[in-house]
């Protein structure tokens, strides 16, 4: 890919954000990216798989599965075009996907490896201090969950439960779960989840299908409660 193009392709990225034309010429130049074009459907990463390239999505949209440790329920989501793959899975324990990516359109991405990450970390502080934004703000967001409101109403605890569960607080999002497990997570009968997803419905805040249920808008549903 020419300097110039890769130029504009780092210049919306997140890690990249704020660094001069002169450094991202640089980082142009010398660092090894790797650029993939992707049809609808391809297999992007994998839960469980070893984080041994961080993967930018520089166009397109990507859908995100998530499963539950057990797999009783998986949670579905978009994400769109400029984002960074879970880097905060390149360090710690952990050092492995905990989401499956598939390309929900034809999509470009980016990729380089560990060695190019440090790389970066080391020489550019910009770089660093973007690195440092991200995981601590997921910290922070993380801490914060502990000391919310509790919600009062069966209502307010499943839209707790969708939100807590999805990436992103927006948008369309698909929970591949059961009634009976529903209820499990709420620790209440089956019946009141049961009556309570189909009032929901019948305000148009979610959709019922078996065994599924689709969110239109999660923003929607979290102003609600």
């Amino acid at each position: 890919m020419p300097e110039k193009r890769l130029y504009d392709s780092l210049l919306g990225l997140p890690l990249f954000l704020g660094m001069t034309r002169c450094d991202l010429l640089e980082i142009a130049g010398t660092t090894k990216f790797y650029f993939q074009k992707l049809k609808k459907g391809h297999v992007i990463a994998q839960e469980g798989e070893p984080c041994l390239h961080i993967i930018f999505l520089i166009k397109g949209e990507i859908k995100v599965i998530t499963e539950a440790d057990d797999h009783g329920y998986q949670i579905e989501e978009t994400i769109k075009a400029p984002e960074v793959l879970q880097v905060e899975r390149f360090f710690g324990f952990n050092q492995h996907y905990t989401h499956t990516y598939i390309a929900g359109e034809d999509c470009n991405i980016m990729s380089f490896s560990r060695k190019e990450l440090m790389k970066l970390s080391d020489n550019y502080e910009i770089f660093r201090i973007n690195q440092l934004n991200i995981l601590t703000t997921q910290t922070q967001k993380s801490e914060r969950r502990l000391f919310r409101v509790p919600p009062k109403t069966l209502e307010e605890r499943i839209i707790r439960f969708f939100e807590s569960h999805c990436l992103r607080p927006a948008g369309e999002k698909t929970f591949r779960i059961k009634m009976t497990r529903l209820a499990e997570e709420m620790n209440v009968k089956r019946i009141y989840v049961s009556n309570t997803l189909n009032e929901m419905e019948e305000k148009g805040l979610i959709k019922l299908y078996r065994g599924i249920i689709v969110i239109p808008s999660l923003e929607n549903l979290i102003v609600k409660n």
